[in-house]
């Protein structure tokens, strides 16, 4: 008898060993650096993947170089099913302002997964006390505030002229603080760091990106600032995807997705899940690409087209 159990319990591992090896391996391309949030979200990806028996492994690589390098190189060499690009709105944008470099819609779109919003502060000792006190003196002269938003181009950025534009301010005007925020005046950031240096007394938030109020601090639209803005992240395969092919990874992306590590993950950066697919999916980056490279002008970036 006990041979009997030990006989049908090798024969189910084989089969669970056999079933796994069947699935496919992956190989998930992240344009920039390791240890980033994007960089992150791809590994419990692959992870979850696994988990669900989706995958038999899934190997992230970051390519050196710029990120619109990485987009150009999948772009070029990525055929079929398994290979797969995780990128965001900040590649996105970055396309627009390089001549030659292909858009992240020359790959195949598969879904949007998860969207992350940001948060609008003022240092503590600000005197700007409220977001209405704030849209009044950007409105009045945009250049007198200096905006700790990264880099010129960044998304933090292009969230500024957003806003800008929205309060009836010169988006032309927005002027950055120099790297690392030095002297800044106002400032973005993403909603959980954001709360995490008003706890500690550094800043004070006015207001969030999303669509309703986080953690208390009302959202812009609740204060009549008519604009909701969020970073989001997304998943693409190769050129030339086949509808069938398509139709298999979205199914196992989405189980995926459903997992309690990815949740997890979502929990950590103070992500939700925006899941998107098929035409609507495309739609969307067609759309963001048209508003982002519009506003990229209206700074005076260069923009390819």
């Amino acid at each position: 008898m006990i041979q009997a159990r030990a006989f049908l319990a090798a024969t189910l591992l084989a089969a669970a060993a056999g079933a796994a090896a069947q699935q496919p391996a992956y190989t998930l391309t992240v344009p920039g650096t390791a240890g980033s949030p994007v960089d992150r979200a791809a590994r419990v990806l692959g992870e979850a993947l696994v988990s669900v028996k989706a995958a038999s492994s899934v190997a992230v690589d970051n390519p050196a170089g710029a990120p619109t390098t990485a987009l150009a190189k999948f772009v070029k060499e990525a055929r079929g099913p398994q290979a797969l690009l995780l990128a965001g709105q900040d590649l996105l944008a970055a396309a627009e302002y390089e001549s030659g470099v292909p858009r992240v819609q020359d790959a195949s779109p598969l879904a949007r997964l998860a969207v992350g919003h940001f948060a609008i502060f003022v240092p503590a000792g600000s005197p700007h006390a409220s977001m209405a006190d704030l849209a009044r003196a950007f409105k009045a002269d945009p250049a007198a505030l200096a905006w700790d938003a990264g880099a010129k181009g960044s998304v933090a950025h292009l969230l500024v002229a957003f806003l800008a534009r929205t309060v009836g301010a010169d988006a032309a005007r927005v002027r950055l603080a120099p790297a690392g925020g030095a002297g800044a005046t106002a400032g973005v950031a993403p909603v959980r760091e954001a709360l995490a240096a008003m706890r500690e007394g550094r800043v004070r938030v006015l207001a969030v990106t999303a669509p309703s109020a986080v953690s208390g601090v009302r959202s812009l639209k609740e204060q009549g600032v008519n604009l909701v803005f969020g970073q989001w992240i997304g998943l693409f395969a190769g050129p030339g995807l086949k509808p069938t092919h398509r139709d298999d990874l979205l199914l196992r992306v989405k189980a995926a997705t459903e997992t309690p590590a990815w949740k997890a993950l979502l929990a950590e950066r103070g992500w939700s899940p925006a899941w998107q697919q098929g035409s609507d999916y495309a739609r969307f980056l067609d759309e963001e690409s048209r508003s982002l490279g519009y506003l990229a002008r209206s700074l005076g970036l260069a923009v390819r087209r």
